[in-house]
């Protein structure tokens, strides 16, 4: 039997295991020469205390604090579905998962307020949740979520609140430089996506959120950002208003610190949504939204695909197809063993899992 034939049978058979809720963990391999990708789809999120099961969240922050993987806040449907007519609700808690014994802790109303759909930034002494939404609309605040003496622990004088509130942006740091782009601006904007663009110097916190010149392009947000060669990279998302259609952007940009300037990436990068992480030298794109259909029962589900970019090259290719749902408007943590971790969120319009989806791509 063939390489390839072997392949399409892994990835539909534990397709259909995942499909069934059993445990499994595959292997997959690109069918032309190159990383071999390892996908482990054990680990879900635990229920809160007095439920049977966990449905998900979306727009969850996530990161690494200490030796725990920390995934807070977020929203789903929990009394049905959009189509349905079911209430969307943000949550506060917190479900920390100790890589060291495999166990999980949920600490419930966590956060100050419900919230989700901001940017999650990992630094050495643990994550930054900046900005981010509710019902109550956009929120400009900034923690620091940390871990100390196994408990975790939320400060909000750490950092100072961004200029104005802004959710689903995107960010990365670059040489100890934070930036957000795009998103929707301010707290009651009719949802509109904007040309938001700032950083916060972590050496010079006093100083506040700059902000700069944006993208030279649309006006976007649930776009995908990621840092690399001293750059921040900002891919797809949606151009979108009240006065005006949506319009899916493939368009890449990299903005270079030293001179302040933008360019204009080749190539078209179908990642509306998706999560990403910086490995080596290359970026790597996990999904996205490729097409915005009707948020309906009968939804296909989001793309599969995983994308790997080379700055350097300016190449995207295509790597591989992920057996489990790749899910968007969440976030991907990079592992102490550099193992991608995907926490939780959309698998389809309205729809969340409680997987963690995990990667592991050895170059």
């Amino acid at each position: 039997m063939g390489n390839m034939t072997s392949r399409v049978l892994w990835v539909l058979i534990s397709t259909a295991m995942f499909c069934a809720s059993a445990v499994s963990v595959v292997s997959c391999r690109p069918v032309e020469k190159g990383p071999e990708v390892t996908w482990n789809d054990t680990l879900r999120l635990p229920p809160m205390k007095g439920d049977s099961v966990n449905i998900g969240v979306a727009g969850a922050f996530a990161g690494m604090a200490g030796d725990r993987l920390m995934i807070a806040g977020g929203a789903n449907f929990p009394d049905g579905f959009p189509w349905t007519g079911a209430k969307k609700v943000w949550h506060r808690d917190l479900y920390a998962y100790d890589l060291t014994s495999g166990e999980w802790t949920v600490y419930p109303d966590f956060l100050p307020q419900p919230m989700g759909y901001g940017v999650s930034v990992t630094l050495p002494e643990g994550v930054m949740l900046i900005g981010g939404n509710n019902a109550d609309g956009g929120i400009d605040s900034v923690y620091m979520l940390s871990a100390a003496d196994g408990h975790p622990q939320l400060r909000g004088d750490v950092f100072p609140a961004l200029p104005f509130a802004l959710s689903n942006g995107a960010g990365a740091m670059v040489d100890g430089k934070v930036f957000v782009a795009g998103g929707i601006q301010g707290k009651d904007d009719g949802e509109s996506a904007s040309h938001a663009f700032v950083m916060l110097d972590l050496d010079s916190k006093d100083e506040g959120w700059q902000v700069l010149e944006p993208w030279p392009g649309p006006t976007l947000g649930f776009s995908v950002a990621a840092a690399a060669d001293g750059r921040f990279y900002l891919f797809g998302g949606r151009d979108f208003g009240p006065d005006r259609d949506i319009t899916v952007s493939t368009a890449g940009f990299a903005y270079d610190p030293a001179s302040g300037e933008w360019s204009v990436l080749e190539g078209e990068f179908p990642v509306m949504a998706a999560t990403a992480v910086t490995l080596g030298d290359d970026i790597w794109f996990f999904g996205g939204v490729e097409e915005i259909l009707p948020t309906a029962p009968d939804h296909p589900g989001f793309s599969r695909t995983l994308r790997r970019y080379t700055p350097a090259t300016g190449e995207i290719a295509v790597v591989d197809e992920a057996p489990a749902p790749l899910t968007v408007t969440t976030t991907a943590v990079m592992l102490p063993d550099s193992t991608v971790a995907i926490a939780s969120g959309e698998e389809r319009p309205g729809v969340r899992t409680p997987l963690v989806l995990r990667c592991k791509i050895n170059q």
